[in-house]
C-alpha cells in the first residue's frame, strides 16, 4: 500500500507539469556573451577556460567567427568556416536556455566551430619542418618510383630528371637568353599585321570595307568575271520553250534557282548578266555535292556540272587544291576539297544568292536549298557580313507565312565581319 501511494504522487506531479504552458522564443538581438557550439580535434581545455570570440566586420562575412583561448602550454584556435565555406552548410544550431521560474525557453543561434590545438613549444619549428618535408617529398617519391615502379614510371622519372634546369649553370647565360628573346620578339608580327593577314585569309570575294551601299561591298567581277561569264550559255536557257528543256544546262533544280530563272526569262528582254550569275550559282551548288572521287577528272566533273570546260577549270582553280606528288593514271594532277575550300565555296554561294535577292536571305530557305543545317547556314551568312534580324514591320508584310516568325539575313554597309572568339572549343 505505501508503494502505491508513492506512485500516485509521482503521477500527480507529472500531470501538473503537463498542464503547464512553456513559452518558446528565438532571440536574435546582439548579445554580450555569444553562445558557441564547439568540437575539439585534440584534448579539451580545462573546464574553467575562457574563450574570446571575434567576428568579421565585412557584410559578406558577417557569419564567420573565430574563437581563441590559451593556457601556459597550449593554444586553442577555432573557426566556423574552412576554405571560405561554412562548416555547416544548409543547417544551423540553436542553444536554448530554460527559465523554470518564468516557464520560458529562449533559443539563440550558436555558430559551430572546430577548435584546433597548437602546442606553443613546437609552434616556431613547425613551419621549418613542413618546408623541409615539402622539399624532400618529391625526391622521396621519385626514389620509390625508381625502386618499385613499373618500367613506364621509371622512364618518366628519368625524363623528368633530365628536363630539370640547373639555375646555377643558367645564370651565366642570362644575357644570351635575354638577347635571343628580344631578337625573336622583334621579328614577331604586330597585332595590326595579324589583323590584316586575317582579313586577307577570309573565304569571301574581294570587298570594299568603306562601301556605302550593299551593292558596292563585294566585287562581282572577282566573283564572276566578264571573260569567264562569256563561257556560260545563257541563250540556251532563254530560247528553251519550257523549263524541262533548259534542265540540261542547269545542274540543280532548287527552289531559289528555279524561281530566279523564271523571273528573268519572263521579261521581254531577259537580263543575261543576272541569268549567267544564276547559272553560275547552280554550278557551284552542284559542285558542293561532288565527291572527292569525282574530282579526279575535270572532264567528268564538267559533265556533272553541265558547264563548259573553261568554267570547270575556273571552279577547280578557285575551290580545290592540287595534291602534290599525286597524279591520275592519265598523268593529270589529283585535286581535293579541303575544309577551307568548302568554306570558301559556301561563302561565294551566299554572296551570289544575296546579290540575286536584293541582299536579303532567309536562312531556313537557304539551308533547305543547300541541304545544310540551319545553324551552319546562319554561320556562313554571318561570315560574309550579314546581320540576323527578326522579320517584322514592313518586311513581314511581303514575307511568306513560314518567314513571318523567323529571322532574315541582311547585308548592310559598311560591312562588319564577326570577330573571332578567343575561347577554345567545348
Amino acid at each position: 500500500m505505501p508503494a502505491k501511494r508513492k506512485q500516485s504522487k509521482v503521477n500527480g506531479a507529472a500531470s501538473e507539469t503537463r498542464g503547464q504552458q512553456i513559452s518558446v522564443s528565438i532571440d536574435s538581438t546582439p548579445a554580450n556573451i555569444q553562445p558557441v557550439l564547439a568540437t575539439f580535434t585534440a584534448g579539451a581545455p580545462p573546464v574553467a577556460s575562457s574563450f574570446a570570440t571575434y567576428r568579421y566586420i565585412s557584410n559578406t562575412k558577417n557569419d564567420d567567427c573565430i574563437v581563441v583561448s590559451e593556457t601556459d602550454k597550449i593554444e586553442y584556435v577555432g573557426q566556423n568556416f574552412e576554405h571560405e565555406k561554412p562548416l555547416t552548410a544548409g543547417c544551423k544550431y540553436l542553444v536554448g536556455v530554460y527559465d523554470p521560474e518564468k516557464d520560458t525557453v529562449v533559443f539563440r543561434v550558436a555558430p559551430y566551430v572546430r577548435v584546433n590545438t597548437v602546442i606553443k613549444s613546437l609552434k616556431n619549428s613547425r613551419g621549418v619542418a613542413e618546408r623541409r618535408d615539402a622539399h624532400h617529398m618529391p625526391q622521396a617519391r621519385n626514389e620509390l618510383g625508381v625502386e618499385f615502379g613499373s618500367k613506364k614510371q621509371r622512364a618518366g622519372i628519368r625524363a623528368e630528371e633530365r628536363n630539370k634546369i640547373n639555375m646555377d649553370t643558367v645564370k651565366g647565360d642570362m644575357d644570351v637568353i635575354g638577347a635571343s628573346i628580344e631578337l625573336r620578339a622583334s621579328t614577331m608580327p604586330t597585332t595590326e599585321e595579324i589583323a590584316r593577314d586575317n582579313e586577307k585569309m577570309r573565304p569571301v570575294p574581294k570587298y570594299d570595307p568603306a562601301a556605302e551601299t550593299a551593292a558596292q561591298i563585294y566585287d562581282m567581277e572577282d566573283l564572276l568575271s566578264t571573260s569567264n561569264a562569256a563561257y556560260i550559255n545563257a541563250m540556251a536557257v532563254v530560247n528553251a520553250p519550257t523549263p524541262d528543256e533548259y534542265k540540261d544546262y542547269v545542274p540543280v533544280s532548287t527552289g531559289f534557282v528555279a524561281k530566279k530563272i523564271e523571273q528573268i526569262v519572263a521579261h521581254t528582254k531577259p537580263d543575261l548578266t543576272q541569268l549567267r550569275r544564276v547559272m553560275y550559282l547552280a554550278y557551284l551548288m552542284r559542285f558542293a555535292t561532288v565527291r572527292h572521287r569525282a574530282l579526279q577528272s575535270r572532264e567528268t566533273c564538267a559533265k556533272t556540272l553541265c558547264c563548259s570546260p573553261e568554267i570547270a577549270a575556273m571552279i577547280f582553280e578557285k575551290f580545290t587544291d592540287c595534291i602534290a606528288g599525286s597524279i591520275n593514271p592519265d598523268g593529270s594532277p589529283v585535286y581535293t576539297k579541303t575544309p577551307a575550300n568548302d568554306s570558301k565555296l559556301m561563302c561565294h554561294i551566299c554572296v551570289l544568292m544575296l546579290s540575286l535577292n536584293n541582299w536579303v536571305l532567309y536562312p531556313a530557305e537557304v539551308a533547305a536549298d543547300l541541304a545544310l543545317d540551319t545553324r551552319k547556314t546562319t554561320k556562313y551568312l554571318e561570315s560574309v557580313g550579314c546581320k540576323m534580324e527578326p522579320v517584322g514591320g514592313a518586311a513581314s508584310k511581303g514575307a511568306k507565312k513560314s518567314q513571318a516568325n523567323s529571322r532574315r539575313a541582311v547585308l548592310r554597309a559598311p560591312i562588319q565581319f564577326p570577330k573571332a572568339s578567343l575561347r577554345g572549343k567545348k
